[in-house]
């Protein structure tokens, strides 16, 4: 079962850390992520006048050097925004926010239609928060590895993930030695996507808390956060999410 929010276009400011931490400074990458938002037509904000105003948007096309974007219906809007020295750019992609600040836009004609052209952005924030969505693994639930370290080499466990996203795991702890503790970080950690490939990658456990079962049973959970993912298990991540929404 897949649960996904609606994400609200609002832009949003960053702390230092999160601006680090999202930020994609990859051509290629923001080039793709903006290709995608345009072939699924996905909506879109533009905010002007320092974030105080906005028009809702879709994306026209893509060439070389930029984006051919729909302009407003109202002349008022698109005048203010041809104005603008800085313009705010907010979608999504994958559910997780897309935003980066665009300058000196241009008007056109695009497919024979008026359009706002605006070039390729040399930054762009993607933000991905825990609770975007859930994928419940239901029947045929994944399974982390924690692998053994440096300091615990016979620290080695199976355990079964109850639900995953691009941004972390919820894990049911089994009732043996392992014990999860909210801070610590475990690397190495492997988790095998059906259809897709497998992924390593680093987990900070976020929280770990007792939950009663319908059977009056006491169970342990554990809410655990991927620690910066390289591009290979974001994607891998992604393509399952997808996957598995298709066959939903």
């Amino acid at each position: 079962m897949i649960k996904e929010k609606e994400i609200p276009l609002k832009f949003e400011v960053f702390s230092e850390n999160e601006d680090r931490e999202f930020s994609i400074y990859s051509k290629s990458e923001i080039v793709n992520i903006l290709r995608t938002i345009y072939t699924r037509n996905t909506r879109a904000a533009l905010y002007y006048d320092e974030g105080k105003n906005f028009a809702l948007t879709m994306l026209l096309g893509m060439t070389e050097y930029g984006m051919w974007i729909d302009p407003p219906f109202n002349r008022t809007d698109n005048r203010s925004i041809l104005c603008s020295n800085d313009i705010i750019f907010v979608s999504t992609h994958n559910q997780a926010k897309v935003q980066f600040t665009a300058t000196e836009p241009m008007t056109g004609i695009y497919n024979g239609r008026n359009a706002i052209f605006l070039e390729f952005p040399q930054k762009l924030l993607r933000l991905q928060r825990r609770d975007s969505f859930r994928l419940y693994t239901g029947q045929s639930p994944l399974k982390c590895i924690f692998k053994p370290t440096a300091n615990l080499r016979n620290f080695r466990h199976e355990v079964t993930i109850l639900d995953i996203s691009v941004g972390g795991i919820s894990l049911a702890v089994p009732d043996t030695d392992l014990n999860l503790v909210p801070g610590l970080t475990y690397k190495n950690c492997e988790i095998k996507l059906p259809h897709v490939g497998t992924i390593t990658a680093t987990v900070e456990v976020k929280s770990e808390f007792e939950v009663v079962g319908y059977n009056g049973k006491k169970e342990r959970r554990a809410g655990c956060e991927f620690v910066r993912p390289d591009g290979d298990a974001t994607n891998l991540l992604q393509l399952y999410v997808t996957h598995m929404q298709l066959e939903a």
